[in-house]
């Protein structure tokens, strides 16, 4: 068999839960981006934008911590 250095996805998985309170918390820039390009293009008016895009931030972080902690609480359940 052949080894390579190369990274091979899905049989090398990358290290990210070393530290894992530091990896999590990416998502929230993530969240806040997609936010306020989403209600970018949607508000009719700029000043609009920043009201909007706060409520629809907190809606996905709460949803995202909402869908982990039922997939968590399932995980516990099956195994």
């Amino acid at each position: 068999m052949i080894t390579s250095l190369a990274y091979v996805p899905f049989f090398d998985p990358l290290p990210i839960w070393v530290k894992p309170w530091f990896w999590p918390l990416l998502l929230l820039p993530l969240c806040l981006a997609v936010a306020v390009v989403y209600k970018c293009v949607r508000c009719s008016r700029p000043s609009q934008v920043p009201r909007e895009a706060t409520v629809l931030f907190v809606t996905i972080v709460v949803g995202m911590i909402l869908t982990a902690a039922a997939l968590a609480g399932l995980a516990a359940i099956m195994g």
